[in-house]
């Protein structure tokens, strides 16, 4: 039986609480453990960083999925509801809650006020506070502006189920997706790996070449290379049908094709050649800067180390949005052949 909105849309914030509440509170914790005597602005930015890259994706995801539902009649309702959501007025402030440039900032204010709060406790409490921020509070409010920007989701999917021409959305590109994705990657990266050079393993008092050290940032580099792995994995082949189907993406205009090497090893074999080469240019590039005579600092040596991981990182995820594409434009002409024979 196919669900009607209200139990569909349960059902939706239900599978998304999982890993918006996992990366949340795994990515705080990794914010806690790595920053010594953390001050308000990291906690900020490390709070701000991890939540604006949850909200700005599931914001810009959210329409593809909800075109997707409702062109593919994955959800259903009578032909007076759909009426009464069709009429609905939009008014201007309601961008706060679905775009996705609107609602990070929203999210952003929340992280300054709930961070600000924070820090009128005592200081012995506020590790315990900032995990219960990035772990419960914070998740909890983009929980809940994910289920406020339903309604506007299923509103523009209506719409444009109805006339295309409504509401039209911006054409993208996959290259565009690989660069916003980097970018919301890098603010995560920055924000909880650079004051990581506070820690005493990371200390270069005896230089870059310290075998403590050299171990540390093997470490630290694996860490960041398979966390690059992971979210670029990260599937959207349903959202990126719904995106053919609203005309955000050309289902005519084919992209060019991924690097081959991604498409001839399984993700697992790359991914086990991308870490194991990780590992020799962390220690490479230590004895490079090691060699050089200049004041040891942890930033430039991080900043060069991890040019290659990004390269990586883009290339593994353009391969997924590839394959993505691929099915979505083979699902994309099956849906098509399928109204064009309904209504012969």
């Amino acid at each position: 039986m196919i669900p009607r909105f209200a139990p569909f849309s349960e059902k939706y914030l239900k599978i998304a609480a999982i890993p918006i509440v996992t990366i949340s509170s795994m990515l705080s914790w990794s914010l806690i453990r790595n920053v010594i005597d953390i001050s308000l602005l990291e906690t900020i930015t490390g709070l701000g960083a991890i939540c604006l890259s949850i909200v700005w994706s599931m914001m810009r995801d959210g329409r593809g999925y909800w075109v997707y539902s409702i062109f593919t009649m994955r959800v259903f309702e009578s032909p007076q509801v759909l009426e009464s959501y069709i009429q609905r007025e939009t008014k201007p402030t309601d961008k706060l809650l679905y775009q996705p440039f609107w609602a990070s900032l929203v999210t952003l204010c929340s992280v300054v006020t709930l961070s600000s709060l924070v820090w009128l406790v005592e200081a012995n409490w506020r590790y315990v506070l900032i995990g219960l921020l990035g772990g419960v509070v914070l998740p909890g409010l983009m929980l809940l502006q994910l289920s406020r920007s339903i309604r506007f989701n299923i509103v523009r999917a209506l719409q444009s189920h109805r006339d295309l021409n409504v509401d039209r959305p911006r054409r993208r590109s996959l290259p565009g997706y690989v660069a916003e994705d980097l970018l919301l990657s890098l603010l995560i990266n920055f924000a909880l790996v650079l004051p990581i050079a506070r820690k005493p393993a990371f200390s270069l008092a005896a230089g870059y070449a310290a075998p403590a050290f050299i171990i540390a940032f093997i470490i630290l580099m694996g860490i960041v290379m398979l966390s690059m792995l992971v979210f670029a994995s990260r599937q959207r082949r349903y959202v990126m049908l719904g995106e053919l189907l609203n005309g955000t993406l050309d289902s005519e205009k084919v992209p060019f094709a991924a690097w081959s090497f991604t498409g001839k090893l399984t993700r697992f074999k790359r991914s086990v050649i991308w870490l194991l080469a990780t590992l020799l240019w962390s220690i490479l590039i230590c004895l490079i800067f090691a060699a050089w005579p200049i004041t040891p600092q942890f930033m430039p040596l991080y900043l060069c180390a991890l040019l290659p991981l990004l390269v990586v990182y883009c290339a593994e995820r353009y391969q997924t949005l590839y394959s993505n594409f691929q099915q979505a434009q083979e699902m994309c002409k099956r849906y098509q052949a399928h109204i064009s024979t309904k209504t012969r």
